[in-house]
């Protein structure tokens, strides 16, 4: 399968969008497609993005904005990682070993934890979007599902698999780090290198924000689990693209604050 194919496949897999035509009782393959997962995110991005500007241009008030771009990110992923974060919730917050963990986020039932940290999620993304709600808004929009998505490449392709088989296996099986990221890193790094050249510095503290929130994810979510799941890289999208946005807003406060406790000296 070529490239255009296979990102075709991927975008299909993980969205609502139908770029790859399904043929009945195709067998799919959905080795290294995680190279793909920035691309996709690219996608979604522009989505938002032009979304967040048509909103800015009617005029809708920016909580009202913040609520419908968040209705839109959830229904363009089919809620797959919100789903994969709520499970991978109920698992580890039951505090059990990791194996019971494991059996509790196979559960198709979500249970409170799953329903409180969903809830915690969606609040997390709409607050900090009214937060941003500038023109800054759908600059952060096109490059945030991008890098929660590198963050999900690197998950896939750094930890091991949790469970002997799943649906997530096929990723990590076939994704080969550290090429593979490399090939993911492309996309974004090409981007934000265009995007502070035309004067939107702030691009630099997002990717940061994303690349610790990004991080910390993975290797939290790898360790309390004892390796990675479908369920967990959905979760690690979500605390990417949610934490970061939240965490931009603290480094820029925090920056503003130096910047005027210098200036008085």
């Amino acid at each position: 399968m070529n490239p255009i194919k296979k990102f075709a496949l991927a975008a299909s897999y993980v969205t609502c969008l139908p770029l790859y035509r399904f043929k009945a009782n195709e067998e799919i393959d959905l080795s290294g497609l995680a190279k793909y997962l920035p691309l996709v995110g690219l996608l979604l991005g522009l989505i938002l993005s032009i979304s967040s500007i048509l909103l800015t241009l009617l005029g809708v008030n920016d909580i009202l904005a913040a609520v419908l771009l968040t209705v839109l990110w959830l229904l363009l992923t089919n809620g797959l990682h919100l789903d994969g974060v709520m499970d991978t919730a109920d698992g580890i917050f039951s505090h059990q070993n990791q194996e019971r963990m494991l059996v509790i986020m196979q559960d198709s039932r979500v249970g409170n934890f799953g329903v409180l940290t969903g809830v915690s999620i969606l609040l997390l993304k709409i607050a900090a979007m009214q937060a941003i709600f500038s023109t800054s808004l759908p600059v952060i929009l096109l490059i945030a599902p991008i890098f929660g998505r590198v963050a999900e490449c690197y998950a896939i392709g750094r930890y091991q698999y949790a469970r002997a088989e799943g649906k997530g296996k096929i990723w990590h099986d076939t994704t080969k780090l550290p090429l593979d990221l490399m090939v993911a890193l492309i996309v974004p790094l090409a981007l934000c290198a265009y995007l502070v050249y035309i004067g939107f510095y702030y691009v630099i503290t997002y990717a940061i924000a994303s690349l610790i929130t990004g991080l910390i994810a993975a290797a939290y979510l790898n360790k309390k689990v004892g390796g990675h799941t479908g369920d967990t890289y959905g979760a690690v999208v979500e605390l990417t693209e949610s934490m970061s946005m939240i965490l931009l807003i603290l480094l820029s406060g925090l920056f503003t604050l130096l910047a005027g406790l210098g200036a008085h000296h």
